[in-house]
């Protein structure tokens, strides 16, 4: 049976979200492959080269588990595209991030990890105040005077996310014709949740091999 439990977190530890605390989840979720959200040079870079010091939660909390289970992991994700930059990403969010009514969610966000942790980031609350930014952006950009250059990269910045998405699902499908599993781990960044379930679910429909999706949750 291939079995997948789709674990949603953070890059960076923040709050209850430690690398110790995902790896005891790891540890009860007992996989014998993990996908990663990650693309394939960094994959390489962090994995067999080590040339990256700053590691991702994630990262660390698979290097440990690896010690001791011989497991496949697989990353799963793809190199972001060249047509936007960090620098525009940050420009835009920093926008955002100058009012009080962007800033009130993000501290709502952030209040709820450091309370529940990884909890927190595979909940509905977690989906909904993801959800309550993306329409809070929206709504903000259309009374800023630079208003056309912010919902372009915004456009672009969702864009990417979606084409992501749908790589790391349809290699996950790929692999799964290829190899026999029990229990497979996909972790990934808790603001795919809404999204990627969304496709998930569509794909499920027209997929030739039957995958069980399994959605981590404890609140």
């Amino acid at each position: 049976m291939y079995n997948i439990t789709i674990f949603f977190t953070t890059h960076s530890e923040i709050g209850k979200c430690k690398s110790v605390e995902l790896y005891k989840i790891i540890e009860s979720i007992n996989p014998d492959v993990i996908f990663e959200e990650m693309s394939p040079d960094l994959f390489d870079w962090f994995y067999k080269e080590n040339q990256l010091s700053d590691e991702p939660l994630e990262v660390k909390s698979i290097k440990k588990y690896l010690q001791n289970h011989n497991i496949k992991h697989i990353p799963v994700d793809i190199t972001v595209s060249q047509d936007l930059s960090n620098r525009d990403i940050d420009y835009m969010f920093d926008t955002f991030k100058q009012y009080d009514v962007y800033k009130n969610i993000e501290d709502e966000q952030n209040r709820m990890i450091e309370r529940d942790g990884f909890a927190f980031l595979n909940s509905k609350k977690c989906t909904e105040l993801f959800e309550k930014k993306k329409n809070t952006e929206k709504s903000l950009m259309e009374f800023m005077i630079n208003k056309n250059f912010l919902f372009r990269i915004h456009k672009l910045f969702h864009e990417e996310h979606d084409n992501r998405e749908n790589e790391i699902i349809r290699n996950i499908y790929n692999y799964s014709k290829e190899n026999q599993y029990n229990q497979a781990l996909l972790l990934i960044g808790s603001g795919h949740r809404k999204s990627i379930v969304e496709k998930i679910k569509k794909h499920k429909r027209r997929g030739n091999v039957k995958l069980n999706w399994i959605l981590y949750s404890k609140l």
